[in-house]
């Protein structure tokens, strides 16, 4: 219980502070923020349809926050999480991103050590540090997903558009306004990034690096290979949108037939949840002494970091990489 309360100290006071810093530098952040709305501005024009607006405003920094940005900024630790952001379609900063995973980490140790004991800190902080990860990963798959179903479509307009007489530039910016997000605003970033003096190369490579797919990696190696050794551009961008159609295809017929895998690591993980609750809802003097007795609270949670690891290694045997 005395933890607990110094954790809420700990917050409350972490609040005070930060809001106290708001409000003497709110005049400064408002113009500071209103500068860079208008420097991000992008025409309803040229923004994908129904996607945000696009923008390749750099902003190095790592957190709102001028302590925790000169901590952060610069290092390697700081970059590759920003990519992982990035590749999520997140517009968090790392800095805000690593004080949320800190944050809930604290709420998880305060949890689990108030429900099962103080020998039980360390899982439930890191069980609470996990959760902002793995929402992330998620968003990344998600955003994956919908970038590998959307480009086939992408590359028939872009390969019509070379046909029509087209440079690559012009029909990468037309398949960009014609798109949906994500694909979009992610094609628009690459035109502006190139009409702008950025090498084209290092634009592709960064929108590949944005999209993080293998479907977005073949795409942009057979660019710059085309580049390089010539060839019909057309041609090449049809075989592979075929390519793709086929792999979605056959991908499609794996997830039917990992289905039943998947439903039944689903089932077995949350059966135990589903029988405690049920037991105690009908009997509850027959669980009280498990959760009374410390090594009651132990055997829990125990059993509960053992279902966790159940259920990632059946979700990993059912999920097939092609």
């Amino acid at each position: 219980m005395t933890v607990f309360v110094l954790i809420l100290v700990f917050l409350g006071t972490l609040v005070v502070v930060g809001g106290g810093l708001v409000f003497v530098n709110r005049r400064r952040l408002l113009s500071a923020q209103a500068a860079r709305d208008r420097l991000t501005e992008t025409p309803t024009a040229l923004r994908g349809a129904g996607g945000p607006a696009s923008t390749i405003l750099r902003d190095q920094r790592v957190s709102e926050i001028r302590a925790l940005n000169e901590l952060l900024s610069g290092r390697g630790v700081t970059l590759q999480l920003a990519g992982e952001l990035a590749r999520a379609g997140s517009r968090q900063r790392p800095g805000e991103f690593l004080l949320i995973t800190a944050l809930t980490g604290l709420v998880g140790m305060t949890v689990v050590s108030y429900a099962i004991g103080p020998l039980s800190a360390l899982v439930g902080l890191a069980a609470g540090m996990s959760v902002p990860w793995l929402l992330l990963r998620r968003r990344q798959a998600a955003r994956a997903r919908s970038f590998e179903l959307q480009l086939p479509d992408a590359l028939d307009l872009l390969t019509n558009s070379l046909k029509a007489g087209y440079s690559l530039q012009a029909a990468i910016e037309f398949v960009g306004r014609e798109s949906t997000a994500p694909l979009g605003p992610e094609f628009l970033r690459f035109y502006d990034e190139q009409r702008l003096g950025v090498d084209v190369r290092t634009a592709l490579l960064a929108l590949q690096e944005r999209i993080g797919t293998d479907d977005a990696r073949m795409f942009v190696t057979s660019l710059i290979l085309q580049r390089e050794t010539g060839g019909n551009l057309a041609e090449l961008l049809q075989t592979i949108g075929t390519l793709i159609r086929q792999r979605l295809q056959f991908r499609g017929q794996l997830d039917t037939l990992t289905a039943e895998p998947k439903g039944s690591a689903r089932l077995l993980s949350a059966m135990p949840f589903v029988i405690f609750i049920a037991i105690y809802a009908l009997n509850p003097t027959y669980m009280r002494p498990m959760l009374a007795a410390p090594g009651g609270r132990a055997a829990l949670g125990v059993a509960m970091l053992l279902i966790v690891v159940g259920y990632a290694i059946m979700s990993r045997i059912a999920d097939v990489e092609i």
